[in-house]
């Protein structure tokens, strides 16, 4: 057995999310209970490479508990995932016992050689498989064991069969909705409309917060999904990169890294290609956060150091001035980025303040400097990172 502590400040760290990837290679079957789940965190698991493998060439049984936090959203996205491949099973654990909260978040998994139980305190969720303090075990066990493992499964299901709807079951819908609400009265003082002084008030009325459900309804599905954007956050201390980079002909969106940015900053061992299994969001010149991009670092023998950029795709190089990225690196092989283009509005500061930091290079390399959040902020105050839409 290996235990393991998810810690977004532990750079030599081991998350949940790659915990279950790994698991799932070379699986033939497999099943699990989160007692809370999210679009994000849904997409995160099972549209990544190694877990479509599974549910394309075996099977997998998900179980989604909906007594708190997930949303409509979260069903909707599963309901997508579970039509797109035939492998993944789903389906709401929708109870009326009094008293009780189901709470369980683990993972099974079935391979030639006996199996793997993935278990600890992650949900489903962006923040819960990467982001959030969580602590998880991995146990390898034989096929005697993963047998025994599978049958106590399916009898727990089985005893349990009233309690398990589809996805699209109109009470499960009915059941999400009502969470999207009493999250929402947990957030509306805070943050649905925090200049309103009776909101902030205890006092409150009960029929006051209807009201103001209703008048907010359009916002309810967005701040349920608070938990996903949480994990996309970052602190002025925050490490971050400003980095030139170099043109690769038309595959200049598989940027090139120094050895010390890739191993320091990115956190990718040299030498070693695919090792780290990286996310990146790109933040647009308008300061729209883009969709989460899985990369493999790759580092190969003549000694460059890729990571693609997705926001680089299509894009002609610059014919005068090097684009610019800046990075930000919010967890562990987590990162937010801005690709500076010389037509962007804001590259020129970027570009005085690169060229200050690194007055010259020899042989025309590539400028590279490691900084920190508060210090770009100040010296690149129109980054669109700073305020970032979704």
């Amino acid at each position: 057995m290996d235990f393991y502590i998810q810690d977004p400040m532990f750079e030599d760290g081991y998350s949940l999310h790659e915990a279950l990837l790994k698991a799932s290679e070379g699986a033939t079957q497999g099943g699990g209970a989160y007692a809370f789940v999210t679009a994000g965190g849904a997409k995160l698991l099972f549209e990544d490479d190694s877990f479509t493998k599974m549910i394309i060439n075996g099977n997998f049984r998900l179980i989604v508990g909906i007594d708190e936090i997930t949303s409509e959203k979260a069903l909707e996205k599963i309901n997508e995932l579970r039509n797109k491949f035939s492998g993944l099973e789903a389906s709401a654990f929708h109870h009326d016992t009094k008293g009780s909260l189901f709470h369980p978040k683990f993972s099974w998994f079935k391979n030639n050689t006996g199996g793997v139980l993935v278990l600890g305190s992650g949900n489903l969720t962006e923040k819960g498989l990467r982001r959030n303090r969580e602590a998880f075990s991995i146990v390898e066990v034989d096929s005697t064991k993963i047998q025994e493992i599978e049958e106590y499964w399916n009898s727990w299901l089985d005893l349990n069969t009233r309690f398990l709807k589809q996805i699209d079951d109109e009470e499960v819908i009915k059941k999400a909705k009502e969470n999207a609400k009493v999250f929402s009265r947990l957030k509306n003082r805070a943050v649905l409309d925090e200049h309103d002084e009776s909101i902030a008030d205890p006092s409150f009325e009960v029929e006051q917060e209807g009201e103001f459900q209703e008048e907010h309804a359009p916002l309810i599905s967005e701040f349920i999904e608070e938990e996903d954007l949480g994990a996309w956050i970052f602190d002025e201390s925050d490490p971050a990169l400003v980095a030139e980079i170099p043109n690769n002909n038309v595959r200049w969106k598989q940027a090139n890294f120094s050895k010390y940015a890739f191993e320091n900053f990115f956190g990718a061992p040299a030498g070693v290609n695919g090792y780290y299994r990286m996310l990146l969001r790109n933040v647009s010149a308008t300061g729209t956060l883009g969709e989460t991009e899985i990369r493999n670092s790759v580092s190969v023998a003549s000694h460059n150091w890729r990571i693609e950029l997705g926001a680089a795709a299509g894009l002609a190089y610059p014919t005068l001035n090097r684009p610019i990225g800046v990075f930000v690196r919010v967890s562990t092989r987590d990162f937010l980025y801005v690709l500076a283009m010389p037509t962007d509005p804001f590259y020129n500061e970027v570009r005085q303040y690169l060229d200050l930091e690194i007055p010259a290079t020899t042989n025309n390399q590539m400028k590279r400097h490691i900084t920190s959040v508060d210090e770009i902020r100040i010296r690149c105050p129109h980054l669109p990172i700073w305020n970032i839409t979704v």
